[in-house]
């Protein structure tokens, strides 16, 4: 499985995404209603009785009416409800991004887990050779068994490290097992590459960043949409105040008479002209704008630390590549020869050893660093990974 392919497998499973999309279904449900240009039913009322006086007749009476909005309240709550609906999906988008920087972060420490436990096998294969070698050289008399017994220590440190990577990988492909939703028994190998270190993000491209986080962070997106729906929602708690207008017709019969008229009817908003909706909205968008400049300073703050942490990944990383990595990994096999020839003593062996495997070591340990780095900045930036400066 590719990293692209366990993003979009995550994204399929993961349970707060479906959580989410469900909101956002609930928020287009919301929208339909409120677009509905009449937002109350037909009133139908009827009354039949006998009159009784001189004539014994039977009274009808018929009425239909319907309620229209015309103080501006459809089109308040249309904007209302779009906003809200617009909000949910920045916030499911908002989860998917979460979601994807996770996955990727993942995979990321699983490939370096991969890459850390083969160089400890090299590294225990090597140790091996060397306790071979140093019993050789015992048996030959150019050998103490100090540097036997020191070899057999090294190769018993060298298997205890392999465990402990094998024990590392383990629970890193657990960690990516589980943002996938696999099942116990499904088997998962990964594919691909650590990333080559890229230069740290300077001045002009931090800005560009910035200001792609501030126009596509689907935080920031659902902060301002709800605002603008607080401030519709008050707009709508304003117009409810208006009088509401009711037209219908009305029939009837009266002592053999056919009636027919005309009804017209609204309501006299005296003692409740809907203040505490009012008052309610009016708090919800102090409640937005204050969540929105919070949302846009922390978005900001969020974008600068993630450039400044793939800065200083990147510069580990690439002190660690190219020549670097080649020499320590040339030096592990001229120092066994070396050994074997007798051209250094065991001390040496082990002084070189280690030092090599340490540069490895560190390369690894940068590796992770900077594909974590690249995750936190794309989401904090709200952008994928191809689009962060190279």
């Amino acid at each position: 499985m590719t990293e692209e392919q366990a993003v979009s497998r995550a994204l399929q499973a993961n349970a707060d995404v479906r959580l989410q999309h469900a909101e956002v279904e609930a928020a287009q449900a919301r929208l339909a209603q409120a677009t509905l240009f009449f937002q109350a039913n037909p009133e139908l009322s009827a009354a039949v009785g006998p009159r009784r006086g001189t004539q014994e007749t039977t009274d009808v009476n018929v009425q239909l009416t319907q309620a229209f909005e015309v103080a501006g309240q459809q089109g308040a709550r249309d904007a209302a409800a779009r906003a809200s609906m617009e909000a949910a999906q920045a916030r499911l988008s908002a989860r998917r991004l979460e979601v994807a920087a996770a996955v990727r972060e993942a995979f990321g420490r699983a490939l370096v887990a991969e890459r850390r436990l083969i160089l400890s096998e090299e590294a225990a294969q090597l140790a091996a050779q060397s306790l071979t070698t140093a019993q050789s050289r015992l048996e030959a008399g150019d050998a103490t068994r100090i540097e036997v017994n020191a070899a057999r220590i090294e190769v018993g440190r060298s298997q205890a490290e392999a465990r402990r990577a094998a024990q590392g990988l383990s629970v890193a492909l657990a960690e990516v097992r589980a943002l996938l939703a696999f099942s116990p028994g499904e088997d998962l190998r990964l594919l691909g590459e650590l990333p080559s270190p890229a230069p740290a993000p300077d001045s002009a491209s931090l800005e560009a960043l910035e200001h792609q986080a501030s126009s596509r962070r689907p935080e920031l997106i659902a902060a301002r949409k709800e605002l603008e729906a607080a401030r519709a929602e008050r707009k709508l708690a304003t117009r409810a105040a208006f009088p509401s207008l009711r037209l219908g017709a009305a029939y009837s019969r009266e002592e053999g008479d056919q009636i027919l008229q005309g009804v017209l009817a609204f309501d006299i908003p005296v003692f409740n002209r809907n203040q505490a909706e009012r008052g309610e909205a009016a708090a919800r968008i102090a409640q937005a704008e204050t969540a929105l400049g919070t949302a846009e300073r922390s978005v900001r703050q969020e974008v600068q630390l993630a450039a400044a942490r793939l800065g200083a990944a990147s510069a580990s990383a690439a002190a660690f590549a190219g020549e670097v990595r080649e020499a320590s990994q040339e030096n592990l096999l001229l120092i066994n020869e070396a050994y074997a020839a007798g051209k250094v003593d065991f001390l040496e062996l082990l002084l070189v050893r280690q030092a090599a495997l340490e540069a490895r070591r560190g390369y690894l340990e940068a590796m992770e660093e900077l594909i974590s780095a690249r995750a936190e900045l794309a989401r904090a930036s709200g952008t994928g990974l191809d689009e962060l400066p190279q």
